[in-house]
């Protein structure tokens, strides 16, 4: 493993006290040593599962299986410090699919801070969702109809006078009742006070008869931000589809932007930005190894407390021949039906 993976997420701030993970209390391994246990399992999540049996479906080649990816996005990650500044970050290797449940979540938290700050600073700010009736159209056809509407709503006269800018993003879901999808656009609009049946009244009149518009002022930015960032990444979920539902989803969203920007939203990021100079950094030890050290390794408690208050990490330090005597380990003793590492 190196420590420097072109296809990475560096985690710059992880939230403090660490995110809760799934444990496994391993048994019958007395051979390794009490610290070096691995004390880290990486589940599926139902919707990863959902996302695996897709891949696993439109995948042909299997040198290139997405679904492979899939299965070891951040399923291990592991501390790296920047060799000029002695900084450390965690770095989790990430398969960067849309589909990934992972991926999706790291997304969201990063457009969740972009959106937030920008909310902070707009004056009145409203949460608005237009919706397109249902049909047993394509659902193709109705997202490119939806698309299309809502741009033309963006240049209506009457809308630019009332709204200023924002930000949109598509969400998806099927309905119960008519089994029809159920598609719509939420926005956070830089927005003066517009009357609801105005707004209603446009949408009406630029779809040709969806009227159903619901838009009221924003009292919790980070809540708004939250709740409309969750579909960047994603414009729904897999679990409640069946296969031939998820295929539909899959091709109908191919290529296509599931958020954007307008107006005085222009230039909010919603993408993380490009990881530059991977070769500065250098792996010091996997997470698993780390944490499971720290009370018993004065390297592994320098790495992890270097990460944790920000500090340097004098130059040498690290736990990679822990590491090493892990894999030999589990290269002789392979575990039966799963791994044994992750953080």
């Amino acid at each position: 493993m190196s420590g420097t993976d072109s296809n990475l997420d560096v985690l710059e701030a992880p939230p403090k006290p660490p995110s809760s993970v799934h444990t496994l209390e391993t048994t019958g391994r007395s051979a390794v040593p009490e610290g070096l246990r691995p004390l880290y399992c990486h589940s599926l999540d139902p919707e990863q599962s959902a996302a695996i049996e897709l891949y696993d479906h439109l995948d042909y080649n299997p040198e290139h299986s997405r679904a492979g990816r899939l299965r070891k996005c951040r399923t291990y990650g592991y501390y790296s410090r920047h060799k000029e500044t002695g900084l450390v970050m965690i770095f989790r290797p990430s398969c960067k699919l849309r589909w990934c449940a992972h991926c999706g979540r790291a997304r969201v938290s990063w457009i969740t801070h972009s959106a937030s700050e920008w909310l902070k600073n707009r004056y009145r700010p409203k949460f608005a969702t237009f919706t397109l009736r249902h049909s047993n159209a394509d659902l193709d056809w109705q997202i490119k109809c939806l698309y299309r509407f809502f741009r033309t709503l963006r240049r209506q006269p009457d809308f630019k006078m009332y709204v200023h800018g924002g930000l949109w993003f598509f969400h998806l879901k099927l309905s119960k009742p008519s089994g029809q999808w159920h598609t719509h656009i939420h926005c956070l609009l830089d927005a003066e006070y517009y009357p609801q049946y105005y707004l209603r009244e446009a949408w009406r009149a630029v779809t040709g008869g969806s009227y159903i518009v619901d838009i009221r002022p924003i009292r919790n930015p980070n809540k708004a931000a939250n709740d409309a960032a969750r579909y960047a990444a994603r414009p729904g979920t897999l679990t409640p589809l069946s296969l031939s539902q998820r295929l539909e989803v899959y091709h109908s969203f191919h290529g296509r932007r599931l958020c954007g920007t307008f107006g005085t939203a222009k230039g909010v990021p919603l993408k993380p930005p490009k990881f530059e100079h991977p070769e500065l950094w250098e792996n010091v030890g996997r997470i698993s190894t780390v944490k499971g050290l720290r009370h018993q390794s004065a390297a592994a408690k320098a790495i992890y407390d270097a990460e944790w208050f920000r500090t340097p990490l004098p130059a040498g330090v690290n736990v990679r021949d822990s590491d090493n005597f892990i894999d030999d380990f589990e290269s002789r003793f392979p575990v039966v039906g799963g791994d044994w590492y992750g953080s």
